[in-house]
């Protein structure tokens, strides 16, 4: 199988999907964790707030929308489709946009208000950040579908790295532009792992699934 996914990664999903559910009813529910912190990073960042600054996370703020995320797996499905690989490139699409659905669904049930100074862009919802979702759900398809297939161990390090700090810096830019609160952004990456993660684990069934259909029954899986 071209994506696989290990019993490790499959045990880190789960703890990482009920550790966010927590959040998630503490959010909902006001409970004073994680609210200090979210406060406290809050003003830490309206604190070194320059012009520098805002044009790096300007920059960071708009390669993670939950636009562009979707575009870079287009790029990514149509590489694949180019290298006849169909079935994974199916998948990636699929994971992407299902993805974002379930970010969605989670974001109008907590109902949590924007902080206060957000840009007049920013609407809706605050938690989880759909920024910090899609750009993490990204990563997590490259982590598991592209980086495990390249031979090059320097590589591997060098692309995880690379991807890695472009998800950092966007999280942190949510939080700088008010956007959201620390706990909006966390809680995103780890809905976005376990995300991936379960999806990469149905992969096998869709790979299945399709190649039972002639059109497809030569893919490679």
């Amino acid at each position: 199988m071209i994506i696989s996914v290990k019993n490790k990664q499959l045990r880190y999903a789960i703890i990482c999907f009920i550790s966010a559910l927590i959040i998630s009813v503490f959010v909902k529910i006001k409970f004073i964790f994680p609210t200090i912190i979210d406060n406290s990073i809050h003003s830490f960042m309206a604190g070194i707030q320059t012009g520098l600054n805002d044009i790096l996370m300007t920059v960071f703020s708009f390669l993670g929308s939950p636009i562009l995320d979707v575009i870079y797996v287009l790029i990514l499905a149509a590489i694949l489709l180019l290298a006849n690989l169909r079935i994974p490139a199916i998948w990636a699409v699929t994971t992407i946009i299902l993805g974002n659905i379930f970010n969605t669904i989670i974001r109008l049930s907590v109902d949590r208000s924007r902080p206060v100074g957000h840009l007049l862009s920013d609407q809706g919802s605050s938690f989880p950040s759909s920024h910090v979702f899609g750009i993490f759900s990204v990563i997590f398809i490259l982590s598991l579908l592209v980086i495990p297939n390249i031979e090059s161990p320097r590589k591997q390090f060098l692309i995880s790295w690379v991807i890695t700090v472009i998800g950092v810096i966007t999280l942190m830019s949510r939080i700088y532009f008010n956007a959201h609160y620390l706990s909006d952004t966390i809680a995103a990456v780890l809905f976005a792992y376990a995300w991936i993660i379960f999806a990469g684990k149905l992969y096998p069934v869709l790979a299945k699934l399709l190649t039972s259909l002639s059109f497809f029954s030569h893919d490679e899986v």
